[in-house]
């Protein structure tokens, strides 16, 4: 699953290696035990199964006690074993790769939460604001988190943003001409930014209609009557959706709010390494 991630960490390593790690090299045949600390409060993990793979390409053995998307507490979440210099010279990466994912898996966890004790059920996504060339980490992490990926590429769904109904010069005419050319399997979804526009997309026959940037009181009573007259219709709310007050965005009649600042916004998950010599 992850073979094309592991592939390119290596490289990454192997990169910041260049030619020689001077400080590991006379190391190199001692063999080093280590343990991987979680130095946050507590934190949902995402990308042990990542570093996993990375490390045994460096033939350093590692043991989490936690999976992808558990929760784990301050302390020790993992042991390894290996070679000195290998285990020092993957060191900085894999904790990049651990803090990383582990801040966007639980930042994603926490706004699950808060919208379950609220009592809806609304999916949290993520956006395409994300990080250039972490994109996959990122996404990968909001599952982890319980949320939801929202499209992989611009080829996954329909998108009819409001620079493409510009150049098209109505949403009716932008969902009849991507109609003619997109395939039976795509979902299409178009953002909106008032009621009227909102019943034209809908009378055209979209799939997903994304509320964006309206008072959420408005968008969630426009969503309650969207859902009344098209019951089939996929309602997203969007824009400008803060994560300290999500609980503002509750609304039965919303099936996805989008949060850009899942992948735009990360604040580290702090972790280290602790290792020692391993004596004969």
């Amino acid at each position: 699953m992850y073979e094309r991630i592991v592939e390119e960490i290596v490289k990454l390593i192997r990169d910041d290696e260049y030619f020689i790690d001077f400080a590991s090299y006379p190391l190199r045949g001692t063999v080093a035990k280590g343990n991987i600390l979680l130095k946050s409060e507590w934190a949902v993990l995402s990308g042990t199964e990542i570093v996993e793979k990375v490390l045994e390409r460096f033939d350093v053995k590692v043991k989490f006690f936690h999976r992808d998307g558990e929760c784990a507490e301050r302390g020790v979440v993992a042991t390894l074993e290996g070679d000195a210099y290998n285990v020092l010279v993957c060191e900085r990466t894999i904790l990049n790769v651990l803090s990383f994912m582990s801040s966007i898996a639980t930042k994603t966890r926490i706004l699950v939460e808060r919208l379950r004790q609220k009592g809806v059920h609304t999916k949290i996504a993520a956006t395409r604001k994300t990080i250039p060339f972490t994109a996959m980490l990122q996404k990968i992490a909001v599952i982890h988190g319980g949320g939801d990926t929202h499209r992989l590429n611009l080829s996954d769904m329909v998108m009819i943003k409001d620079n493409h109904i510009a150049l098209y010069g109505c949403v009716s005419e932008a969902v009849r001409k991507v109609k003619e050319m997109a395939s039976f399997s795509k979902k299409i979804e178009i953002e909106v930014e008032d009621e009227d526009t909102a019943f034209e997309a809908a009378n055209a026959g979209v799939d997903v209609l994304m509320l964006d940037n309206m008072p959420v009181e408005h968008a969630c009573e426009l969503a309650g009557r969207l859902k009344r007259a098209f019951p089939h219709i996929i309602i997203e709310y969007s824009g400008g959706v803060d994560p300290n007050n999500i609980e503002k965005y509750a609304c039965e009649y919303f099936d996805v709010i989008s949060v850009g600042r899942l992948t735009s916004e990360v604040s580290y998950v702090d972790f280290s390494l602790e290792v020692s010599r391993s004596e004969p």
